[in-house]
């Protein structure tokens, strides 16, 4: 008995093991491109930044589009079927992209790979239910969210250096063949796994209707769209960016900075078990809290632009606002407790779908509003760089959506572990 519980965990690790390394890519995909290499693609392809910031929106967009339908067909076929289908579309578009020689190549590649990469997180959290159980859930899924910030961390400094040594087309390309080949490990290790328990179900977007249509949910699902926009924006869009154009850094040294606020958020998510105990386990102080950081931070970069300040201010801003991040396991706990049971898995899709939609809108914005400022940039061999006031634009409007998201959270009922099924707005929903 003790040698095949032992086999089975062997055997749960394994297939653990051998998703995360496909996982691992679909965050570095999504941190790497274009932030890290915006400035290499603008002048190699002739792109405008609104074009370049486009292949992550469109990233983005595809990704929240697609959450629901990947999640009812990890529900119906099995996380693995779906996640080993995903792998094997990321892995086509991420050898394609490097290869393109056009624009519309570049972003039907860069869809590819979006959709791919929108397979990734549902299908494990379907699998780890499966091979863990419910008690061990929750500290498998924090391996599983650090394991994707590290993907992400990956594609800032350390992609970064990779591209000062060889151009950024033959890196992609061996990044594109390491994926192929960890999706082809994945296949051969799954595939040896006893079958998976799931029960095939009738695929019905009722229950995300209910979601969204529900006043109680709507405080939660306006923040969770505007507020990890604006981490995000800073940290794969335009962070780098902006702190070679204003604050003259380096390549290496801005996107060590990029680096930091990675790896603050991956210690933000990593210790969200922490922040619940201390606040004795009620969620609206931590999501308050961490709303407030976002504010703050997003304050303190527009205000050092303004005063023209050393770079250690803006990285002391952006730590702050890679610290908001902390709220995001909360915020998906909230979304669950106040919503019936029976639309727990769409509700958190729902979540989901409306963050990376909102990071997708303000990606698109940010490319808007530096090519306004296009009249007064100065192109140099290494890139177009934009003058401060396109930057402290940009900052600025990232400040009001940062208000915008906390005054949302301020209305947002608190759960406090308990399921909230009692609004007379809320009846049950009879079963199909």
């Amino acid at each position: 008995m003790i040698s095949a519980l032992f086999q089975g965990s062997v055997a749960a690790w394994s297939g653990l093991i051998a998703m995360l390394s496909v996982y691992f890519f679909s965050y570095f995909q999504r941190s790497a491109i274009p932030g890290t290499i915006f400035d290499e693609i603008q002048m190699d392809m002739g792109m405008t930044a609104t074009a370049v910031a486009g292949l992550g929106s469109m990233f983005l967009a595809i990704y929240a589009g697609s959450q629901l339908c990947i999640g009812m067909a990890a529900d119906r076929f099995g996380g693995r079927r779906t996640l080993l289908w995903g792998a094997l579309l990321m892995a086509v578009g991420s050898v394609w992209f490097p290869l393109a020689r056009s624009p519309f190549t570049l972003y039907a590649a860069r869809a590819l790979t979006g959709f791919g990469a929108s397979f990734m997180f549902l299908s494990i959290v379907h699998e780890v239910e499966t091979l863990f159980g419910a008690r061990r859930f929750p500290a498998v899924m924090g391996i599983v969210l650090f394991v994707g910030y590290a993907g992400g961390m990956t594609g800032t400094l350390p992609f970064a250096a990779l591209t000062a040594w060889a151009d950024w087309r033959s890196v992609l390309l061996g990044v594109g063949l390491l994926l192929s080949a960890c999706g082809i490990a994945a296949w051969l290790v799954l595939r040896r796994l006893p079958p998976s328990a799931h029960a095939p179900v009738k695929i019905s977007f009722r229950p995300m209707w209910e979601v969204v249509g529900s006043s109680r949910n709507g405080p939660m699902l306006l923040a969770s769209l505007t507020s990890f926009s604006v981490y995000f924006v800073i940290q794969n869009v335009v962070g780098k960016k902006f702190l070679q154009d204003v604050a003259g850094l380096s390549s290496n040294r801005a996107a060590s900075f990029a680096l930091t606020m990675a790896a603050v958020s991956a210690a933000m998510v990593f210790l969200s078990g922490l922040w619940l105990k201390l606040s004795r386990h009620r969620r609206k102080p931590i999501l308050l809290a961490f709303g407030c950081i976002l504010f703050l931070g997003a304050f303190a970069l527009a205000m050092a632009v303004v005063l023209k300040a050393s770079p250690w201010v803006y990285l002391a801003a952006y730590m702050m606002i890679a610290t908001s991040v902390g709220s995001s396991t909360t915020a998906s706990t909230v979304i669950k407790e106040l919503n019936r049971p029976e639309c727990v898995a769409q509700s958190v899709a729902v979540l989901n779908g409306l963050t990376y939609a909102g990071v997708s809108g303000l990606s698109i914005l940010s490319g808007w509003v530096l090519d306004h400022f296009a009249e007064g940039s100065v192109l140099t061999a290494a890139g177009r760089l934009y003058p401060s006031s396109a930057y402290l634009t940009l900052f600025i409007i990232l400040t009001g959506i940062a208000l915008f998201s906390f005054l949302c959270l301020t209305r947002v009922r608190e759960t406090a572990s308990q399921l909230i099924l009692q609004d007379e707005s809320y009846p049950p929903q009879p079963r199909d």
